[in-house]
Formats: structure tokens, C-alpha cells, sequence
């Protein structure tokens, strides 16, 4: 059985307010979700790679309360495949630090994307990112925390699960974005659903939101506008369950099939747009990914 479903707190959206922080989390207790993802870089308690103490017991005051129990997603920008920026690796220990002082489960870091501009092989940079992660594992088993290494829509699931392997750490395992792995999988042409069944037993944590599977590298000539690319589908679109095209009920099956026991949560950006659909992805979650509902759902045959 899962231990529960939870939603994200926007790193843009947040941007640093305390007031809109606590109205998030008071909205949030409204409708019942069990987690909340905290982005560190939305909330201003680091800088340079150092923790803000003040700042931090301010963000732990109010979090304190709620009674959600809650994880961390680490800066996007972290990529600890850059050999000749060691900000990189300073700032996801503090997230990891951070996480431990709020009494996070699990912090989430965006794997690594290597490039052909620093004078490092892919190979190098990979290497680079498995002894920082064998590093920062330490810490996260002081702090309790499990850091779930999360698969981007450029990422094939075999790269992120050949991380993981080679850490071979019980406190770095997998977050597994169903919405990254749907875009990749169009774009690529892999076998969607076999890819989740093979991430599975890895997985610590879900990323569930909805779109249509198009992948940016089609519309390399668009505008960077969520209305554009909305209109045509394009990109992680971080919809509402329910308005794109991914196959939950597909999902549900299998991870009742592999016993997932880990977190769902929920990722919808814009909340301006979609704040009255919450409530109905929460409900939708509770069908899809709660046990008791499982065999309900794949009897029926949902969406």
C-alpha cells in the first residue's frame, strides 16, 4: 500500500513568499492530500550553498502548523555531472540538510545531463555524478532521507536506473516523473509501459501529472509560452489528470502488480489556471492509486 499522496509546492510560483507558502499549505489541508513537496529554491534558505538559519526556522515555523509530512525537491538546476562547478554539490547537500531539518522523507534530485562544452567526456561526467551521489548518500542517511534520483524527458530509464545501480546506496533509489518518461517514450519510440515495470522496483517516489506526450525537440523553432505550447500539446505540460493523454489506469495496474509502497505526488504548476482542478486529480489519485481501489479501476478498464 502506498504510504501516500501528496502534491508540489511550484518553485516559481512560491517565489520566495512566506504568505504564499502558508496559503498553498492551508489550500492544500483543505482538500486532503497526506504530502507536500517543498522547493528549496522557491523558499530562500539558501545561498551560495550555505543554509539560511533564520530563514529556515521560518520556513519549519509555519510548516510546523500543518500536519502533512512532507519531501524536498532539490534546485532543477543541480547537476552533479559538472565537474568544474562544486556550487553544485553544496547546494544539494543543503537541500539535503534542509530536508532533514523540516523532517522531509525524501529529496528528490533532477539526474544529471552531460555536455559536450566542458572538456569531459560523457563518461567522466557520469562517474563524476555517481561518486557525488555516493557522497551526498552519506548525509542523507544521517538525516534519514532517501534521495530519489528523478528521470528527465531526455533521459531513457535505463541511464537513470545505471545511476542508481552504480551508487548502490539503500538511501539513493529512483523518482519516477510518469509524464518525463510518457514525452521520452513518444519521442523515442520505447515501450512505455515496459519502461515503468522495469523502474519500479527502484522507485521511491511518483510524479504524476497529465500531458500529451510531445516532446520540445519537435518544436525546437517555438516560443517558450505555456499557452503555445498548450495549444499544441508540446512539452511537459503539467496538466491536471485527466486533460492529456497519459494511460493511469495502465499505471494503477502495474504498480499493484509490483507493490509500490511509496509516495504519489501530484505536480501542477500553474495554479492560477488550475486551482478548482486540484480537487478533482486528488479524487482521481485516490481511485487510481490508493490499493483498496486497484482492482475497481482495472476492472473497469479507466482511462
Amino acid at each position: 500500500m502506498i504510504k501516500g499522496l501528496g502534491v508540489n509546492i511550484d518553485t516559481h510560483r512560491i517565489s520566495g513568499s512566506l504568505s504564499k507558502l502558508e496559503e498553498e499549505l492551508s489550500f492544500f489541508q483543505g482538500i486532503g492530500f497526506d504530502y507536500v513537496e517543498i522547493p528549496p529554491a522557491g523558499l530562500d534558505v539558501i545561498m551560495k550553498g550555505k543554509l539560511i538559519p533564520l530563514r529556515v526556522q521560518k520556513v519549519k515555523d509555519i510548516l510546523s502548523k500543518f500536519n502533512f509530512k512532507y519531501t524536498v525537491h532539490a534546485p532543477d538546476v543541480v547537476n552533479l555531472r559538472r565537474l568544474t562547478n562544486p556550487l553544485h554539490k553544496k547546494v544539494f547537500v543543503a537541500s539535503i540538510k534542509f530536508a532533514g531539518i523540516i523532517g522531509a522523507e525524501v529529496v528528490v534530485y533532477h539526474c544529471g545531463k552531460s555536455t559536450d562544452v566542458i572538456d569531459y567526456s560523457e563518461k567522466q561526467q557520469k562517474k563524476a555524478e555517481i561518486k557525488a551521489l555516493k557522497e551526498a548518500a552519506v548525509f542523507a542517511a544521517e538525516n534519514n532521507l532517501i534521495i530519489g534520483v528523478e528521470n528527465l524527458p531526455e533521459h531513457h530509464i535505463d541511464e537513470v536506473l545505471e545511476i542508481v545501480d552504480a551508487v548502490n546506496h539503500p538511501n539513493v533509489k529512483m523518482t519516477l516523473d510518469v509524464a518525463h518518461l510518457y514525452i521520452a517514450s513518444n519521442y523515442h519510440g520505447w515501450d512505455y509501459l515496459k519502461a515503468i515495470e522495469k523502474a519500479m522496483p527502484y522507485v521511491v517516489e511518483l510524479h504524476v501529472s497529465d500531458t500529451f506526450g510531445s516532446a520540445q525537440e519537435l518544436f525546437k523553432d517555438f516560443p517558450d509560452f505555456e499557452g503555445f505550447r498548450l495549444m499544441y500539446g508540446v512539452g511537459d505540460l503539467h496538466l491536471p489528470i485527466g486533460y492529456g493523454e497519459i494511460p493511469f489506469s495502465k499505471i494503477s495496474k502495474i504498480i499493484a502488480e509490483k507493490g509500490f509502497s511509496g509516495i504519489v505526488i501530484l505536480e501542477i504548476n500553474n495554479m492560477v489556471k488550475y486551482a478548482e482542478e486540484y480537487k478533482d486529480s486528488y479524487e482521481k489519485m485516490r481511485r487510481y492509486f490508493l490499493k483498496q481501489n486497484f482492482k475497481k479501476v482495472i476492472k473497469n478498464g479507466e482511462k
